[in-house]
Order: structure tokens, then C-alpha cells, then sequence
């Protein structure tokens, strides 16, 4: 094959880059310009899997590309390849192979990834495979994030993982943010130390060089407890940057990376209480992307309360319904809620998947 005509250009092919589970990975030119072509291998599973990176990468390259994610160029349906963003460059596993990264380096080069978690679990979608040869650094200090093809949405199940860089719940299966986490926490490792797990990892193996405020994040990010690591991108970003997460002496719900602190009565929605004047204590629209919110007019909330000792959720019109994850997404009305448990506010198929719109998680502790 020495070309491949899509809808947008005509690309010709190069050469072959490599060959992973699912897909062929090929080099081409697209009139004054390099490209990446992805050709699934000869079975429905890889089509299918090519199928959902390529939707998932379209998404999150809408309205504009994130500067550390690959953009997405088109999909070509008669051949099920997803053709994307040429980053040039090497690759993390590559560019520290013979040097370790000072802590400030290492520290930056995670604060890219970490912007580029912000955006990819603001759409409800988990990588699940962070690791040194799925980022490139086109320029120094500069990480850009590929290969989405096991990225899955939160509350889903996992199909597969790197062992010793994905987090043993995602490897068992379980889908949750906490579990990009966790592969940030051994990205780190990686670059200051060489460290190149086998095998699941926790705080026992950061080294006693490290200090302070980075072993405060290494810890966190590594327990084998998803609910004790960081609760979303933006607040372990937070931390590396020198601040402290604040004791919780209140549970909190962390809504799209926002963190919010729950009190006795918390009422969140799109825009106005329907029937009222007044607004939502936590405006849907003002944390989400407007894009990954329900279609429609902006009305309906969704109330969190403290009855006794239990806090409850519940549906006071949110558009698309309040769902809760319990092994699958069921739709409610009231709810008691538990530490750690998942909701969303309104929830989109796409094939045979549901996918949370805006994803939340409650923390009761």
C-alpha cells in the first residue's frame, strides 16, 4: 500500500513505525506535512477498539487541540484507520534511558501530563496506560500524551493495562481517574529514579533521597487505596506545585477537578432552580465543558443532604437524570451515598457503552 486516500488529503505512506495489540502504526506525508496513520489488524475487536480512540481522540481535540495531547486529523470508515498528529521527537522511555531528571524537571514534565488528565477526565474517559513510551517530548520539558487505545469511560470496565504502570484496580478492571493517578506517581518515580516497575509499587519504594513536599505527592499518588490517592488532576497538580491539600475535616464532592465542600445541604445543576430565581450553589456550566453536558434547556438541580448520620442525592430535575455507579450505571431519585462512590448528571450512550456526561465523585471521610 503506498497510499491511503481519506477525506481530507491523500496520504502517502512512508514507512511502517511499528505494530502494537491492536493496530498498525504508519508513517505518512500528507501534502507539506508528516502524519500518523493507525490501521487495526484483521479483526472485529481491533476495528472496533481503532473505532473508539479515533471518536475519543475527535473529542478531546474539539474546539482546539490540547497542547499535551495528540490532535486528532480524521477517521477513514472504509478502512477503520484513525489518522492523527505527527509528534516528532522521543519518547520519555527513550530520552531519560541513560540520565535520571532532576526533581523540578520531573516535576514539570508531570504538570503537562496532569493538564492533559484535566482535559481527558473532564469527558469521563480514563487512559488507564501512562507510561514512558506513551509520551514524547517534542521539545524539552514538553510531554504530549498518545495512544489512547484502552482509554475507557469512568464506571466502564477495563480491557487491558501495563503491569507495574496501570493501577492494579484498572488492571482488575475497575475504570476510576484515581488510577491515571496513581501512573503519574510512577511516571515520577521513572524520571528521577530509573525505576521501571514489574509489578505494582507503593510509598515502600520511594527512595530516602526524596523529600518533602514530592514524597508528600509520591505517597499519595501511590497507595494502594484509590480513595487515599489525589482526587482528580488538578489538585495533585496543586501539590506538586508546593501546596499542601488541606486535611479533610469536611467530606467534599470533586466535580470535573473542582473540589467543592459539602456542608449540611448542597444543591448543584446547570443554571437556575427550576420554579425559582436563585442560582445553584454549584453551577454545572460554569465546571464543565459546555460540550459534555446534556443537550437542552438549562434547568434542573440535584440536591445533596445530611440525613442523621448519611448523606443522600437527590434528582430535582437534573436533565438526563442523576445516575449512580454500582458495578453499572442505574438512574435514581434519592440515594444514600458512600465513600468514594461515583455519580454523574446525566449520562450518553455511544454504541454499546454509557458514558458519564459530568462525572463526580464523593468523598465522605
Amino acid at each position: 500500500m503506498r497510499s491511503i486516500k481519506g477525506k481530507n488529503s491523500i496520504y502517502k505512506i512512508i514507512r511502517k513505525l511499528g505494530s502494537g495489540g491492536f493496530a498498525e502504526v504508519l508513517l505518512a506525508m500528507s501534502k507539506d506535512k508528516l502524519v500518523i496513520i493507525k490501521l487495526p489488524k484483521e479483526d472485529e475487536l481491533a476495528r472496533r477498539l481503532i473505532k473508539e480512540e479515533a471518536i475519543t481522540l475527535e473529542e478531546l481535540s474539539k474546539p482546539f487541540p490540547h497542547d499535551n495531547i495528540v490532535a486528532f486529523i480524521e477517521w477513514i470508515p472504509y478502512l477503520s484507520a484513525l489518522v492523527e498528529e505527527y509528534i516528532p521527537g522521543y519518547t520519555l522511555d527513550k530520552a531519560f534511558s541513560s540520565r535520571r531528571a532532576t526533581q523540578n524537571d520531573a516535576i514539570r514534565i508531570a504538570l503537562g501530563i496532569l493538564s492533559a488528565l484535566e482535559k481527558i477526565h473532564s469527558f469521563g474517559i480514563v487512559h488507564g496506560d501512562i507510561k514512558p513510551d506513551n509520551i514524547i517530548l517534542p521539545k524539552p520539558l514538553h510531554p504530549v500524551l498518545i495512544d489512547l487505545g484502552i482509554a475507557r469511560a469512568i464506571g466502564g470496565r477495563s480491557m487491558a493495562g501495563t503491569p507495574g504502570w496501570s493501577a492494579l484496580e484498572f488492571m482488575k478492571g475497575e475504570v476510576s481517574p484515581e488510577a491515571d493517578i496513581y501512573s503519574i506517581g510512577v511516571l515520577l518515580l521513572f524520571l528521577i529514579s530509573g525505576i521501571d516497575p514489574e509489578s505494582s509499587i507503593g510509598p515502600q519504594d520511594i527512595p530516602k533521597r526524596i523529600s518533602g513536599h514530592l514524597r508528600y505527592v509520591l505517597e499519595k499518588a501511590l497507595s494502594s487505596n484509590p480513595w487515599e490517592r489525589f482526587g482528580s488532576a488538578k489538585e495533585m497538580a496543586i501539590a506538586l506545585m508546593g501546596a499542601k491539600i488541606p486535611a479533610r475535616s469536611k467530606p467534599r464532592i470533586i466535580v470535573q477537578g473542582k473540589i467543592i465542600s459539602l456542608s449540611d445541604k448542597l444543591t448543584f445543576g446547570r443554571v437556575k432552580r427550576q420554579g425559582g430565581t436563585g442560582k445553584a450553589d454549584v453551577s454545572l456550566q460554569e465546571i464543565g465543558s459546555h460540550r459534555a453536558l446534556p443537550p437542552g434547556p438549562p434547568i434542573g438541580w440535584a440536591e445533596i443532604a445530611k440525613v442523621g448520620t448519611e448523606y443522600w442525592i437527590s434528582d430535582k430535575g437534573v436533565l438526563g437524570g442523576l445516575w449512580i455507579y454500582e458495578g453499572s450505571w442505574k438512574k435514581i431519585l434519592d440515594h444514600p451515598l458512600k465513600n468514594g462512590q461515583l455519580i454523574s448528571f446525566g449520562i450518553r450512550r455511544r454504541g454499546n457503552y454509557l458514558l458519564p456526561y459530568v462525572p463526580a465523585r464523593i468523598y465522605l471521610r
